[in-house]
């Protein structure tokens, strides 16, 4: 497990899994190298909410590929990182120092927590915003 590369995802990145847009092969790869060993993912609870909700409202899903989808999701057994009040209070430093919501916060504080780096797919909000205050985040 040494040496493997190890970052938190947000949603916007695991949304491509499931979905034919900009930068989904990228994400695609990703989350190949966590299948195969050589990457590991780190998320929080709030991901499989975020994922859920996305994809509920793509026009090409549906019940059934919802359900399926987050059952494919859930056999990634990504390592969640706790949501509680550390996690919290770091989460609401991020969002009142870049101006933006704690659903976008919670996966810079989780990389803080954890002394990763947060992978985003979200250019305009969560990185424009936030990669120039110093927070450990790259753009997919």
């Amino acid at each position: 497990m040494a040496g493997r590369f190890q970052v938190i995802i947000d949603s916007s990145v695991a949304v491509k899994w499931f979905s034919n847009e900009e930068k989904t092969p990228e994400a695609v790869e990703l989350r190949d190298q966590h299948i195969e060993g050589r990457a590991r993912l780190f998320t929080t609870s709030l991901l499989a909410c975020e994922l859920a909700n996305a994809l509920r409202y793509k026009p090409d899903f549906d019940r059934n590929k919802l359900a399926q989808a987050m059952i494919f999701f859930f056999k990634l057994h990504l390592p969640e990182i706790p949501i509680d009040n550390q996690l919290m209070t770091r989460a609401a430093d991020v969002a009142f120092k870049g101006n933006v919501t704690i659903y976008d916060a919670v996966p810079v504080a989780a990389a803080l927590v954890k002394k990763l780096e947060c992978i985003t797919a979200d250019k305009d909000t969560q990185y424009a915003k936030l990669k120039p205050k110093g927070y450990p985040i790259i753009l997919l």
